[in-house]
């Protein structure tokens, strides 16, 4: 299997866990605490995603560009993705989207994604990024590695949060009719 279909094997992996885990949440799942619940958590990591590929690609980010921004009756802004201190406490209570608007999110990002890595010349995921605040400059192939960790990371809280939420812990073999991962 090569670098490729490495990462897109792995992406696929989040993308499918996405659906799988969050097809029978509650509305008051996705918002309940405690904070960051797992819509927000999705929500972010979809726009870390989306920021990013965005860039590499070199085109508009979905958020913007293709007006998710305002579906999620959110501003216009590239750099809000929830990333450091960007986020308080309130601002991530008061998201309140849908599961199908976060998940259709979700999808049109995985589909940037998948489609972006497909398309990448020989030699394109060894492409230096001109990013001099790095010590050695980022590669193309290091950027999709940190945005799968990151993506892996969330949805490992997330499944964590449906759990906890349903069965007061990380114990899914208690509960045969939902899957955690």
């Amino acid at each position: 299997m090569g670098d490729k279909a490495v990462l897109l094997d792995g992406f696929t992996r989040v993308h499918e866990s996405v659906h799988r885990v969050l097809a029978d949440v509650t509305p008051d799942e996705l918002r309940k605490e405690p904070h960051p619940p797992m819509g927000w958590l999705v929500w972010r990591f979809t726009r870390v995603m989306d920021s990013n590929v965005s860039r590499l690609s070199g085109r508009d980010q979905l958020w913007i560009g293709d007006g998710w921004h305002a579906r999620f009756g959110m501003p216009p802004e590239p750099f809000d993705f929830g990333r450091n201190l960007a986020h308080t406490r309130a601002q991530v209570r008061a998201f309140n989207a849908s599961k199908e608007l976060i998940l259709e999110y979700e999808s049109a990002a995985a589909a940037l994604t998948k489609a972006y890595i497909e398309d990448l010349p020989p030699g394109g995921l060894d492409r230096e990024l001109n990013e001099p605040q790095y010590t050695p400059l980022p590669t193309v192939a290091v950027r999709l590695m940190s945005l799968l960790e990151n993506a892996m990371t969330n949805m490992g809280q997330v499944s964590y949060l449906k759990a906890y939420h349903r069965l007061g812990g990380w114990f899914p073999s208690e509960d045969p009719n939902t899957s955690y991962r």
